[in-house]
């Protein structure tokens, strides 16, 4: 019976780091802009402003009619709330993905050197 689970498929514990990992960012983004919203909401206006300009540039670098499609999609369609909160997601996981990388590869070290 050994032989049926295929080895190069990821265990239980390994999709409950991942989802638990993803879980985590997604309620500490929301917790950073609710934060905001109440401590800092100019930070919350100032990156609107320049998704907008970023949008808006976007738009404009593309020919028509796809640069005003885009336009529209990113703006009114996917809403610039989204768009902050995914941002704020994906840096947050690159910010602690990078931390947890140097981590393991600190404490690889450390562990070579002690045997």
């Amino acid at each position: 019976m050994a032989h049926l689970r295929d080895r190069d498929r990821p265990g239980f514990r390994y999709h409950l780091k991942v989802h638990s990992f993803r879980t985590l960012t997604v309620i500490l983004a929301w917790t950073l802009v609710v934060a905001a919203f109440y401590q800092k909401p100019e930070l919350l206006t100032g990156a609107q402003r320049l998704m907008q300009r970023g949008i808006e540039a976007l738009g404009d670098a593309v020919p028509p009619p796809w640069g005003p499609r885009m336009e529209f999609v990113f703006r009114e369609i996917g809403g610039l709330i989204w768009l902050q909160i995914t941002l704020v997601v994906l840096a947050l996981r690159l910010a602690l993905s990078t931390i947890a990388a140097t981590w393991r590869l600190v404490s690889r070290r450390d562990r070579g050197l002690e045997q």
